[in-house]
């Protein structure tokens, strides 16, 4: 009796799992297929998903990036388009394109976030700026704010390496590593504005990044300059 009522749960379930894998087959004719082929063999326009890992395709979706708004487009993190279940079942689809990608998705943990801000000055801070709110790395690429980014999305980021950023293995950043960093930017991200958090002995300057800094040292330094030229100027006519 116990095996006839499994067999009948699990014949009743063989349409909802169909109808999903035809579902995640017909979002990636629709949105991912005109630039990455429609088996992932890529085009002119995006390179190919065969042999792409689950935490690239997945990060892609997450955070909004993909769908493009259109081709050669910076692709910056936004809202995603999907639900989780959607993207879970796109990235499903994707990975059956090559038979050795690899379908780990990174598992993050509480982490420490006073090592982690080591962690991420030494291997993070150069692009992202010292408290994640990004800034330009040349050649029309961003280093995105990570503002908004979840503590997942920095772990899948991390071992992704999206667009020019650096793919981490375990063997540069263990998984202890990931966990620490994913938490001290989600600590900057929610005590930024208090005494003692990451913006205290300076201002935030609204969390422009580097233009803002610059833009302030340039308008308070041709200032000053102005100044002190019109200084010499009256000395020296008296």
């Amino acid at each position: 009796m116990k095996r006839a009522a499994a067999a009948l749960v699990l014949l009743g379930l063989a349409p909802i799992a169909a109808r999903a894998a035809g579902d995640s087959a017909r979002l990636y004719q629709t949105f991912c297929s005109s630039c990455h082929g429609a088996r992932g063999e890529g085009t002119s326009v995006a390179p190919m998903l065969i042999g792409v890992p689950a935490a690239t395709v997945h990060f892609m979706l997450d955070t909004g990036r993909m769908p493009a708004p259109a081709p050669g487009v910076n692709e910056m993190p936004r809202a995603p388009r999907f639900t989780y279940a959607q993207i879970d079942g796109i990235v499903g689809y994707v990975l059956p394109f090559s038979p050795h990608a690899s379908a780990v998705l990174p598992v993050v943990t509480q982490g420490n976030a006073v090592r982690g801000r080591a962690l991420f000055a030494a291997n993070c801070a150069q692009c992202h700026g010292a408290a994640g709110d990004g800034a330009s790395v040349g050649a029309d690429n961003v280093a995105p704010d990570l503002a908004t980014a979840t503590v997942f999305q920095i772990g899948e980021a991390i071992r992704a390496g999206p667009g020019v950023m650096p793919r981490f293995g375990p063997n540069v950043l263990s998984d202890r590593d990931v966990d620490d960093i994913a938490y001290f930017v989600n600590y900057a991200e929610t005590h930024a504005n208090e005494r003692n958090g990451p913006n205290s002995g300076g201002f935030p300057l609204a969390h422009l990044g580097p233009a803002a800094e610059g833009f302030v040292a340039w308008l308070f330094g041709l200032g000053a300059l102005m100044l002190f030229i019109r200084k010499i100027g009256t000395a020296g006519a008296e």
